[in-house]
């Protein structure tokens, strides 16, 4: 896959990312500076590798985000991967993504996923796909785990989930 199809992927990933926040009418400071650290810690894709082949875990049920109430174990879940003093204000980024209320570029499809176990949220993952000239492109994004079990969980339903040209990985 040509690097060029990879890195216009995952700028449009991005573009959809600050959307929430650079199309608000109001966003707030806070909401700002989660968007910064999430930029900060992003990284372009990968081909994933033979680590990524996860298989499904026991106990653990992966959901696809499809209502608000979804949408807040999401962002409470994932706000979990950065470090304490950044958790707040990355949930209030994160609290500000909607599946509905921006369209998508065209040629863009966005699901997010949500691991529950007993009930609680576990794990996070995000599939990203874009139509590119070399095909489509599936960018596997915001994978988080409480543990590796969860984890490993929503990677291989997110995996199995996309029937793309071309898979990458977020490398962090």
């Amino acid at each position: 896959m040509a690097d060029t199809a990879i890195l216009s992927h995952f700028h449009k990933k991005q573009a959809w990312m600050a959307s929430h926040i650079n199309a608000a009418q109001f966003p707030t400071a806070e909401s700002k500076q989660g968007l910064a650290i999430y930029q900060t810690a992003e990284s372009l894709p990968a081909l994933p590798g033979k680590e990524d082949s996860s298989s499904l875990v026991e106990g653990i049920t992966v959901y696809a985000v499809d209502c608000h109430p979804l949408m807040v174990r999401y962002a409470k879940t994932l706000a979990m991967k950065w470090p304490e003093p950044d958790q707040a204000l990355m949930l209030e980024f994160l609290s500000q993504l909607s599946l509905t209320d921006l369209d998508p570029a065209p040629g863009t499809d966005i699901t997010l996923y949500v691991a529950m176990s007993e009930g609680t949220p576990v794990a996070t993952g995000m599939v990203f796909t874009s139509e590119e000239e070399t095909g489509s492109v599936a960018g596997i994004y915001d994978v988080f785990g409480v543990n590796e079990d969860a984890k490993r969980a929503v990677l291989a339903h997110v995996f199995t989930s996309t029937s793309a040209d071309t898979i990458v990985r977020e490398t962090a």
